[in-house]
């Protein structure tokens, strides 16, 4: 063979070889290369809020008042039972803006009024 096609066939293949190298990357062949570092772990979770504080106890509501004492009932609604038969329902005003209302019983072989309500008006 001849010196210079020898020379010339080095020639090709040493710029078949720097062609073919031309499309790779040799930073993804390089010894110092090495994987992207893994992301970061998640922060850690918030305190959970404090508790409530305690709902302090309901107290029992207070017992209703007595009722007022019922008035004492006036001679004249007996008397005005005497007329009247077992279970007569009355209404006798002792006083204006007064008004009681009941019934006439016979109570020990007399007619009494027996008081079922009072209204007296404010």
């Amino acid at each position: 063979m001849h010196p210079r096609s020898f020379l010339f066939i080095v020639l090709l293949l040493a710029a078949g070889a720097s062609q073919a190298d031309a499309g790779i990357d040799r930073s993804a062949q390089d010894a110092s290369w090495s994987a992207p570092p893994p992301p970061p772990p998640a922060p850690p979770a918030p305190p959970a809020p404090p508790a409530p504080p305690a709902m302090p106890a309901i107290p029992a509501p207070p017992a209703p008042p007595a009722p007022p004492p019922m008035p004492d009932i006036p001679a004249e609604a007996h008397a005005a039972c005497a007329g009247k038969a077992n279970g007569s329902k009355l209404s006798f005003t002792p006083a204006p803006g007064e008004t009681m209302q009941g019934v006439c019983k016979r109570v020990d072989g007399r007619m009494v009024f027996q008081l079922r309500s009072y209204h007296r008006q404010h």
